[in-house]
């Protein structure tokens, strides 16, 4: 399947779902989380950052963004849940190499971090020497399941 096809397929399945969530709105999402077995939702669920995207030069890339990057994540309340250039495609076309996702407290945590000056400053840097290109989404998480105390 080419790249096209898959983007047009892709961005379809966004504007189903975007669809489906405006017309059910938190009612669908707590729909699907009860169908899920998911019930006593907590009040904050948190939210992920995934990034993928293919690194032209690895070197500068790592020396001067990636490394600078962990006191602003927590400066903002984020962490790592993977890192890798080892991404196995199960299904469709895969046009990066690598997957950075991290969690957040909520959207605006993560949005903090995106605004952060100190970060601009770096992805400015990333984006004008041409370190790579990317995709970057935010995404809400499901609400966390809480344990029967039997």
């Amino acid at each position: 399947m080419s790249l096209p096809r898959s983007l047009f397929i892709a961005a379809g399945a966004g504007i189903a779902g975007l669809s489906l969530g405006l017309i059910l709105g938190d009612a669908g999402a707590a729909s699907a989380a009860q169908a899920s077995g998911m019930q006593d939702e907590a009040p904050e669920t948190g939210a992920y950052m995934i990034v993928m995207g293919t690194v032209y030069d690895r070197q500068a890339f790592m020396s001067q963004y990636a490394s600078q990057l962990a006191p602003l994540y927590e400066r903002h309340g984020g962490s790592y849940v993977a890192v890798t250039g080892d991404v196995e495609t199960l299904e469709g076309d895969t046009p990066f190499e690598s997957v950075v996702m991290s969690r957040w407290p909520d959207r605006d945590s993560a949005r903090a971090f995106w605004n952060d000056p100190d970060y601009r400053a770096l992805a400015d840097l990333r984006i004008q020497n041409e370190w790579g290109d990317f995709n970057v989404v935010l995404v809400d998480a499901l609400p966390q399941r809480t344990e029967d105390a039997q």
